[in-house]
């Protein structure tokens, strides 16, 4: 159960796609794939199990949509964090229902260990930008500390899941060999259909009464609905 085989190849990749993600959030290019069904789905994908991440990722939306990632309130960082438990499903050689609840375990701590990360590289952007007298006015300057902060992002980001998937692994490993979790097996459908419906209440809930939008409530349901009567 110790023993995890990662090339030093995946484990680089692990970590530059971490970065791309952790990017994603706030310095660039805010494009989604920060979310957790995109960035668990490529974790999966890059250990060739994008099927394991994209479960992972489902439910972490599910954990994570409590908390949307908007306003100066601290939020769970979704990426680098939904990235690497999407991986530690895919090699932790098991697909069971405690595996499953592992890997969503490790994702949650993860995204929280990535909010304080963050709330450090602020800390240092702060003080990279915080005298605009130094600049002398040269715009060149303003950009080189701007590039400056967002490579600080990208390397906090990598530095997670490099530092991180290993351990993660192991943590799924070790609950889905756990005995007393067995009987999670039998009840995971239950798990899933109460787990589903709460997220359908979050966005609902999110929508209140711009009936505007419920149709993209409704249309997002249903191509959900197709992607993973596909997967099963």
């Amino acid at each position: 159960m110790m023993d995890v085989e990662i090339t030093v190849g995946e484990w680089l990749l692990a970590s530059m796609l971490g970065a791309l993600v952790g990017l994603d959030a706030v310095s660039w290019p805010q494009a989604m794939w920060s979310r957790p069904i995109v960035a668990a789905t490529i974790g999966g994908l890059i250990f060739g199990n994008p099927v394991a991440g994209f479960l992972v990722g489902l439910w972490l939306e599910l954990v994570m949509s409590r908390d949307p990632p908007f306003g100066a309130a601290r939020y769970p960082e979704t990426g680098p964090a939904a990235l690497t438990a999407g991986a530690a499903l895919a090699l932790a050689g098991s697909s069971s229902a405690p595996a499953l609840m592992g890997s969503v375990l490790v994702g949650w701590t993860i995204g929280w260990v990535g909010m304080h990360s963050i709330a450090v590289t602020r800390r240092a952007n702060a003080r990279l930008v915080a005298k605009p007298a130094v600049f002398g006015g040269r715009t060149s300057e303003v950009a080189r500390r701007h590039l400056a902060c967002i490579r600080l992002d990208a390397a906090r980001a990598g530095l997670i899941v490099g530092a991180l998937l290993v351990p993660s692994v192991l943590v799924v490993r070790g609950i889905a060999a756990f005995p007393r979790l067995e009987f999670a097996t039998n009840l995971g459908g239950w798990f899933s259909a109460v787990g589903l419906a709460a997220l359908t209440g979050i966005g609902a809930r999110a929508l209140g009464t711009r009936r505007r939008e419920w149709p993209a409530l409704m249309a997002g349901a249903a191509a959900g609905a197709l992607l993973a009567w596909g997967v099963r």
